[in-house]
């Protein structure tokens, strides 16, 4: 109940347009916060989007700054704060008139998982994830609780293959699990470490633009989706 009343989170907002037609979450990764995904934004640059950088609502056990679970495999993970906050601020989002195709879910590392967490137990689709870096942290749990509906959001995966804390091949297999409940998916790996390069950046924007056009165009593996309102 103390999590539903204290639901809000900390969320800095970033428009790249006095007009924005675009809703775009930037989820940070392990002991991030506020302010670290501005500046991806900007090297972004996509256009008329407003971006809300959501701070996670646990401290980091490694003494800085904060993160999406807190706990262990040991004693079990709680993430009711952060399932709370962050379809709070979905509701917030919508009720600025940005319609479901609209809005986006831009993760990083343990930022990326949460985007994958949440949008594929949503009762409707949205405009698409972009999980960089990322991995599926809660397997079996997702499997039971992701919805029919969410199977029509688009997925853009994005993965350093020299990334020496989360191995491309969590990526990898998130990709066969989504291909496998019929998700329109496509993953593309770029050169780099555990990091967002600017080099990925035009794929984002385009994916982002249209990321209807962008799988029927970059993935043999599109597969026909209904679009949604």
């Amino acid at each position: 109940m103390t999590a539903a009343v204290n639901s809000k989170l900390v969320t800095r907002i970033f428009s790249s347009s006095d007009q924005p037609t675009k809703a775009i979450i930037g989820l940070h990764g392990w002991t991030g916060d506020e302010h670290v995904f501005e500046p991806i934004a900007k090297m972004m640059n996509i256009d008329d989007a407003q971006w809300f950088f959501p701070r996670a609502p646990y401290k980091a056990d490694s003494g800085k700054g904060y993160s999406w679970f807190s706990g262990t495999d040991e004693t079990g993970w709680d993430i009711e704060k952060t399932k709370f906050g962050i379809h709070q601020l979905l509701a917030d989002i919508r009720s600025k008139g940005f319609l479901p195709k609209n809005i986006f879910l831009i993760g990083f590392s343990q930022g990326a998982s949460l985007a994958m967490e949440i949008a594929l137990r949503l009762p409707f689709a949205i405009g698409g994830i972009v999980p960089i870096a990322g991995f599926i942290k809660f397997k079996d749990a997702l499997a039971n609780e992701a919805t029919e509906e969410s199977k029509n959001t688009p997925v853009l995966l994005l993965h350093g293959n020299q990334d020496e804390i989360i191995h491309v091949t969590a990526s990898e297999k998130a990709h066969e699990l989504l291909k496998i409940r019929g998700n329109p998916v496509h993953f593309e790996k770029y050169d780099a470490v555990h990091k967002i390069p600017k080099i990925i950046c035009p794929i984002v924007k385009n994916f982002v633009s249209d990321s209807f056009n962008f799988l029927k165009v970059n993935s043999s593996e599109f597969v026909k989706f209904k679009q949604h309102g």
